[in-house]
């Protein structure tokens, strides 16, 4: 009988140990994935310099063809993102894509100010893309954000 109640803990062990491993596994996933999102956006403004039509029409279209998280039924951008981002000496940034489809958060933010130095000054923006883990036994939906900066650009390197 001792033999067949320590077989049993053993096993709750292992049960409870490849659980651990596979979430542990889902969350390297999901963190790629945001995380390459994530670069990619940064690759695209830094590509185009700013963010344009031409950049968030590129980026959209790279996020369908690799299946991430849409906005769903009214949903927008402005509800998904924080309505400001702080940077910049406490400044918030203002939200670009506040109508798209995909959620993600693009901020630009100016660094331009009374006093400031003319070759530091400029504009720079901040990405957020997400972590999405859906909980079905907890029927939540956890998000976890990923934050990224581009370069300044400034007059100079136009």
């Amino acid at each position: 009988m001792k033999e067949a109640i320590a077989n049993a803990g053993i096993f709750n062990l292992v049960i409870i140990f490849v659980i651990i491993l596979i979430m542990f596994f889902i969350g390297s996933l999901s963190y790629s994935r945001a995380f390459k999102v994530k670069n990619k956006i940064i690759e695209e403004i830094e590509k185009d310099q700013g963010y344009t039509s031409s950049t968030e029409a590129r980026v959209e279209e790279w996020l369908g063809n690799i299946g991430y998280r849409a906005n769903v039924g009214y949903n927008k951008n402005s509800d998904v993102c924080p309505s400001t981002a702080s940077g910049n000496g406490g400044r918030g940034g203002q939200l670009l894509n506040s109508e798209g489809v995909y959620q993600y958060c693009v901020y630009e933010f100016d660094t331009c100010g009374s006093g400031s130095d003319t070759a530091k000054c400029g504009k720079y923006y901040r990405v957020i893309s997400y972590m999405y883990f859906d909980l079905p036994i907890l029927g939540g939906l956890l998000k976890l954000p990923v934050n990224g900066e581009t370069m300044i650009f400034n007059e100079i390197d136009s």
